[in-house]
């Protein structure tokens, strides 16, 4: 399904600080990562916008952090 193992996404969720900064941490959380989208969740469109800033900081900050796995694709979606 291109989804990555379980792990990875506990893994993700647990370290999503070291990715996005602890400016982000906070009003951002991730939401799913297949096929090599990682969807972003985000409190309002401010903070959208902020990540579609960081887009290539967030891939470089995940390759780094998981080996052998890569973003292809950061989208945001504002949560309720």
């Amino acid at each position: 399904m291109g989804a990555p193992p379980v792990q990875t996404l506990v893994d993700l969720n647990s370290r999503w600080g070291e990715i996005v900064g602890p400016g982000l941490n906070g009003p951002t959380r991730p939401i799913e990562l297949i096929d090599g989208v990682l969807v972003i969740g985000c409190d309002d469109a401010t903070w959208a916008s902020q990540i579609t800033w960081m887009d290539a900081q967030i891939k470089r900050r995940f390759s780094d952090a998981f080996d052998g796995l890569a973003v292809q694709r950061v989208t945001t979606r504002i949560l309720p």
